[in-house]
């Protein structure tokens, strides 16, 4: 790895394929992958929540959480941050290489129906709910448009078809 970049920030869509792209990365770097989202879905778990919900926690904590992760990514070397908002908490850090992952509907459909066997038009309806909740929730927090994602990024994959080893060569690449 180049000595540019001390770490990755993998953000994107709802069931783009980013957590798989971060396994397939962390194999080939011997990087750690951190899942930023496992700590939300753990604190709406907690509350009760529903994680297509997760904007009915206070804002506080999402900020919380969000601190944290920024605090850790500027000082944490060797590792892949996992999450919808890594890359914008990392956009004025130039150490940290950052990568979106967005995918088609369908394909997106197809993984959460897979991973939480429902049928694909249920699936349809659940992503599109957290493309909505996430939009709304990210526009209050931060006034962050996801649309804007490309500012923040350093490369923009689409994960709709092809390996996750395949992207994670790509982004090695682009890394030196």
């Amino acid at each position: 790895m180049t000595a540019k970049y001390y770490s990755l920030a993998v953000s994107g869509q709802c069931c783009a394929g980013k957590s798989t792209l971060c396994e397939a990365l962390a194999e080939r770097t011997g990087w750690t992958h951190i899942d930023v989202g496992s700590k939300l879905r753990g604190m709406a778990s907690a509350g009760g929540i529903d994680i297509d919900r997760f904007g009915s926690l206070p804002d506080k904590a999402l900020r919380q959480v969000d601190d944290e992760i920024q605090r850790r990514m500027e000082r944490e070397k060797n590792k892949i941050w996992d999450g919808r908002l890594t890359c914008y908490l990392a956009r004025r850090n130039s150490y940290i290489f950052k990568v979106w992952c967005k995918a088609s509907l369908e394909a997106r459909a197809a993984r959460l129906g897979s991973k939480d066997n429902v049928t694909i038009e249920e699936a349809r309806t659940k992503v599109l709910a957290r493309d909505s909740e996430e939009i709304r929730v990210f526009a209050r927090l931060y006034g962050v448009q996801l649309s804007d994602s490309h500012k923040w990024v350093d490369i923009v994959l689409d994960l709709t078809t092809g390996s996750p080893e395949h992207f994670a060569d790509i982004v090695r690449r682009r890394l030196g």
